[in-house]
């Protein structure tokens, strides 16, 4: 008898962030909490299959949202949400590319519950494994030195040596103040600053990234100058320094050149519909190292498309997670232990709550999930609090 879909659930579950996180190039202070709009669809031997909407509820309401997962979900063979062969994944199901072509998230429970209806992980549903641990970073390293104006650069510099002491190999740095919070060459100082507190708090082995969040255009002769002052800093790579465009990222080609930079420059978090044409320009051009489109607002299906386009180049992949949740780390340590150009995980570090656990994290890196789909399941206790605000669908009888 095949598997049916029973039911969906769409429930918003805080998820709350380890210390408060401060400002980055163009957004406020991002604070302590975001939402994941949890999606649970279960099958007719009570297998679930678990993603979050929190793309498409930036967008529209629940009731469109419940509309849609019926109208994806509701009723439909498991088997038949994505075609394989020899065990990988191929692509959509008959019909289903519709439903993914813009919410790739719903990918991403497929894999899943298909993962579980079948006994097997969605690593092997996406070809296999290619490490046994997947590396991740601390991403938590915003203006925190607005946070905490006494300590200043310094207040970033000890929240990156407390990450190592919690066993952190790589952290990212936000910069970028002189787009909007700071006079431009003042927020440059500044950045200088927070570079080199963060280096001598961590130490000489631990990865460096720079993301600017765009903090840095239309003043190149200021990123000039800060990318000679953090050269010696080590920095494994500059993120989103400018807005895409060719000249621009032909002139920060010159500049670690010319500053003798071997940090990897890359971008794409905002490109809403890989690849894009400016993006295939700069990848065409050999003018980005990484691209990062979002793990879960593209999903599986998604990343493989991208992946197969990427292959005959040098350009590595390194997907955005940040507003992921909790659930996004799983989904990312999925994705990355099959990717063979993958880079690391951005990891937000929330609090442990509505999800079972993660897997080991040790030396900077989490060790492969052993169960079937993605191998998490919702901690029922956990995620009791948060049922009075869920919306649930079930096949009518």
């Amino acid at each position: 008898m095949p598997e049916i879909i029973e039911s969906v659930s769409l429930t918003p579950v805080p998820s709350s962030y380890q210390k408060e996180l401060g400002k980055n190039a163009y957004a406020d202070n991002r604070g302590t909490q975001w939402f994941e709009w949890v999606v649970r669809a279960r099958s007719s031997s009570g297998a679930e299959g678990i993603t979050i909407a929190n793309r498409m509820m930036r967008q529209t309401s629940v009731e469109k949202t419940l509309e849609f997962l019926e109208g994806a979900l509701v009723g439909r063979e498991v088997e038949s949400l994505l075609q394989t062969s020899n065990g990988v994944v191929t692509g959509a199901g008959p019909g289903m590319d519709r439903w993914y072509r813009h919410n790739g998230w719903l990918s991403i429970l497929s894999f899943d519950l298909l993962g579980k209806t079948r006994g097997v992980s969605a690593i092997d549903l996406l070809g296999g494994k290619v490490r046994d641990a997947v590396p991740a970073y601390d991403t938590t390293l915003y203006f925190q030195d607005f946070l905490n104006p006494v300590k200043g650069a310094q207040q970033v510099g000890d929240e990156a040596g407390k990450a190592v002491e919690d066993g952190w190999r790589a952290v990212k740095i936000k910069t970028g103040r002189g787009g909007r919070w700071m006079m431009p060459e003042a927020g440059m100082r500044r950045d200088i600053d927070v570079v080199l507190s963060v280096r001598g708090a961590v130490g000489p082995d631990v990865k460096i990234y720079v993301d600017a969040n765009f903090g840095y255009d239309n003043h190149l002769d200021l990123l000039d100058q800060f990318i000679k002052e953090v050269t010696p800093a080590d920095i494994f790579w500059f993120e989103e320094m400018i807005t895409q465009n060719l000249d621009g990222y032909k002139a920060m080609r010159e500049m670690l050149a010319k500053h003798g930079s071997k940090a990897l420059l890359t971008c794409g978090e905002v490109d809403r519909t890989p690849i894009s044409e400016i993006f295939q320009d700069l990848i065409d051009d050999e003018l980005i190292d990484g691209y990062q489109p979002d793990i879960v607002s593209h999903g599986y299906l998604g990343w493989m498309d991208i992946e197969r386009e990427l292959k005959d180049t040098n350009v590595r992949t390194i997907p955005h997670n940040f507003g992921n949740g909790s659930f996004g780390s799983y989904a990312s340590i999925c994705f990355g232990a099959a990717s063979e150009t993958y880079v690391s995980l951005e990891d937000e570090r929330i609090i442990p709550h509505y999800l079972t656990d993660l897997p080991a994290f040790s030396d900077g890196a989490y060790s492969l999930p052993t169960g079937a789909g993605l191998g998490v399941d919702i901690d029922e206790a956990g995620f009791a609090p948060h049922t009075k605000h869920e919306n649930k669908l079930e096949v009518t009888k």
